[in-house]
Formats: structure tokens, C-alpha cells, sequence
């Protein structure tokens, strides 16, 4: 991945279905085989293309087991309160998150909790 933006605004939410879907603010550039790299963890990565990966930062402990356990989510992308982009990113559960995660200076989850 060349391009890391991080997204500390978004939100999880599930439908009656048990469907999760990601609401992230929307980016440029057209996604092409999607998919989310997530270990369970903090952070997870939403590849939108081979170009650019958006860090989804500081992951709820209320939602992981249910991310860890999905084999799609919807991701949506938004631009004020309009939808630019819904497309469907396959889950790919990992052991450890790559290495380039740390160059970024990424806290975790108990670490932005005990600011507020």
C-alpha cells in the first residue's frame, strides 16, 4: 500500500439482519477489490484499492468479536449527509497487523479512553 489516511471518525453498526456496515467519510479514488486486513484488535485497514488504505483507528472493544467473526462488511462512504459509496470489503483475519502500523504512531484503544 502506498497511500495510508486514517479515519478516526467512522462508525460500526449492525442491521437485523447481523450485516455490519462501516460509515467512513468519503475518499477519492474508485475502489477496486476491497477488502479490510483486521487482527481483533485496535486498528484494522480497509484496502480500497492497491493504491490506497484508509486505517480504521481506535476499534471499539464492544464491536471487535463481532468484526473478528464477519466474512463481509458494507462499507459506506459519506460526504456530509449524503452516501457517495456503499460497496461490500471481505474480511481478512490476521494473526499480527503489518509492521507499517507502528511507523504510524497509533495508540490504542485504553490509550485514547484515558485522555477523556
Amino acid at each position: 500500500m502506498a497511500d495510508y489516511q486514517t479515519e478516526g471518525n467512522y462508525i460500526v453498526a449492525e442491521n437485523e439482519a447481523g450485516e455490519l456496515y462501516i460509515y467512513i467519510t468519503a475518499r477519492g479514488g474508485k475502489t477496486d477489490h476491497p477488502y479490510i486486513v483486521y487482527d481483533g484488535k485496535d486498528h484494522a485497514i480497509l484496502a480500497r484499492n492497491a493504491e490506497q488504505a484508509v486505517v480504521l483507528d481506535y476499534i471499539n472493544p464492544d464491536v471487535r468479536d463481532k468484526l473478528r467473526k464477519a466474512a463481509v462488511v458494507i462499507v459506506v462512504e459519506t460526504l456530509l449527509d449524503n452516501i457517495k459509496d456503499a460497496y461490500i470489503a471481505d474480511m481478512n483475519i490476521v494473526s499480527q497487523m503489518p509492521d507499517d502500523l507502528q511507523k504510524l504512531g497509533l495508540k490504542t484503544w485504553e490509550d485514547l479512553s484515558l485522555k477523556r
